[in-house]
């Protein structure tokens, strides 16, 4: 073959088969043949999607056999394409009305035959009357207004979009009838559950398309806008996402951190930090750290996940740290005012020494008038975490006293007083820097005269009671003040003295 003459086959070929896809890009209103359709499909010259869209609105001029859809397959037409054909036939076809019934004719009787008149010659022709011209064709009927189909029409631009708080989304909506073709001018009204939507109603465009702007709420979270088109509504989803951090607030348990923090004990303060964006939402934190200055604290721990942080530190001594926190780009910064109570010990030791005296007459020796003098005491202490502010103190004391005396030669009488005791105790502000102290106590004795015991000799159980007063001076270190009252018995002779010590004394936590 010659190339001239090959180049011209080749050429006729080509816009043969590409004669219906230039057809359906023109937008061309004719039914489409079979050959074009399976042209359509094999020569891929348009998608799939766009063979719908032109089916839909062009339809076909046949109606498929079995054969006729296994052609269509091996031409690449899918169910969406055999789906539109079917439907397009559907809406096509013609309302069914009964045949009309041919008339029967009526017999009617013959005429008798008219008398034959003889043929006279005819008048001179005369020129035709002017006719009417004929009516104007009545104008055709509007064409019904297509209904909006509910599985059709959708929201096509914009669902599911994600914005800061606070800004605007463009949302679009397209109006389709059951054939798939747009409808224009079609009314649709719009809601939202937040925020604003404007338009809040409008038209659909040649396209069939109405297009609003969604402005999104403050407050994160879903937003629904709801689309009213004639007797369906359609509805469509957008985000409102927090926005840039714009502050970080320190909080204490759910508490915000106004000015500083006191902290009065010794376990670990959690501080908790939040990023949140102009609109008090709460926003991711990044690139957090945390440094603390001073003494008074430590810090334990510094993590960050998301949009919080926690802080932890620990208070070391009493006074006032600064912990300088960082993230987002932000900067906050909390005073720690630190005040730690007096070590809690449970073991300690101490020394007391006390004047005490006897106002009350001696009952076994009248002639006594009163013993007084001195002691000193040495115990051990044990206070009880479980019950705050009791403790249980054993001990020894040893004094030295004078009896006066009237009536016996050589004047007073000098004795030695030896004492072992329990004695409990409750601090009634264990955790104070001074607390009021009540005691109660019992112990054994022993009072001997030096002259051998011939003027006071008693060995027996004494029991007390007292008040007092403990002030903290360090963490280890307490003074005591203590008033008590001694009550000393005798098996054969009963109550024989009232001891009055008055004493302060020292302890320390072990």
């Amino acid at each position: 073959m010659r190339p001239a003459l090959r180049a011209a086959v080749l050429l006729a070929l080509a816009g043969h088969l590409c004669a219906p896809a230039a057809r359906a890009q023109r937008g061309g209103t004719e039914p489409l043949r079979k050959v074009e359709l399976v042209r359509l499909l094999g020569s891929r010259a348009i998608s799939t999607t766009q063979v719908v869209t032109l089916v839909r609105r062009n339809c076909v001029a046949f109606r498929p056999s079995e054969r006729d859809r296994a052609d269509l397959r091996a031409a690449g037409a899918d169910e969406a394409v055999l789906a539109a054909i079917d439907q397009c036939l559907r809406a096509r076809a013609p309302v069914s009305r009964p045949a009309p019934q041919p008339s029967t004719p009526v017999s009617r009787p013959s005429a008798p035959a008219p008398p034959r008149v003889a043929q006279q010659p005819a008048p001179a022709a005369q020129a035709p009357a002017p006719q009417a011209p004929p009516p104007a064709p009545a104008p055709p009927p509007p064409p019904p207004r297509p209904v909006p189909a509910e599985d059709l029409t959708q929201f096509t631009l914009g669902a599911g979009q994600h914005g800061a708080a606070g800004s605007a989304l463009a949302i679009v909506l397209e109006v389709r009838d059951p054939t798939g073709a747009p409808i224009a001018k079609q009314p649709a009204a719009f809601a939202v559950s937040a925020g604003a939507v404007t338009p809040s109603a409008a038209e659909a465009d040649a396209a069939g398309t109405v297009r609003v702007r969604v402005t999104l709420p403050e407050r994160a979270g879903a937003v629904v806008i709801t689309a009213k088109v004639g007797t369906f509504s359609r509805t469509a989803t957008v985000y409102a996402d927090p926005g840039p951090a714009h502050e970080l607030v320190v909080e204490r348990g759910r508490a915000p951190v106004v000015g500083s923090v006191a902290v009065r004990t010794r376990d670990t303060l959690v501080l908790r930090v939040v990023a949140r964006d102009a609109y008090g939402n709460r926003t991711t934190l990044a690139d957090f750290t945390a440094t603390t200055s001073g003494r008074a604290i430590g810090l334990v721990a510094a993590a960050a996940a998301d949009s919080q942080a926690l802080v932890t530190l620990e208070p070391r001594k009493s006074g006032v740290s600064d912990v300088q926190l960082s993230a987002s780009g932000l900067r906050a910064r909390v005073t720690v005012d630190v005040a730690l109570p007096a070590a809690a010990r449970p073991w300690a030791i101490g020394a007391r020494s006390a004047w005490l005296g006897s106002n009350d007459p001696w009952i076994a020796s009248p002639n006594l008038t009163g013993i007084s003098g001195g002691d000193f005491a040495l115990f051990g202490r044990r206070s009880f975490p479980g019950a705050d502010g009791l403790s249980l103190a054993l001990g020894a004391e040893a004094g030295s006293l004078s009896a006066d005396r009237t009536g016996g030669p050589g004047g007073p009488v000098s004795m030695l007083l030896l004492e072992a005791f329990g004695r409990a105790e409750l601090a009634v502000l264990p955790r104070g820097p001074v607390s009021p102290v009540v005691s109660l106590g019992v112990g054994g004795y022993r009072l001997k005269s030096d002259d051998n015991g011939q003027t006071v000799y008693h060995t027996n159980a004494f029991w007390s009671g007292g008040v007092g007063l403990d002030v903290t001076v360090s963490p280890r270190v307490t003074l005591e003040a203590r008033v008590e009252r001694q009550w000393m018995r005798d098996t054969n002779l009963g109550h024989v003295a009232t001891f009055w010590p008055v004493g302060v004394g020292a302890r320390l936590a072990l």
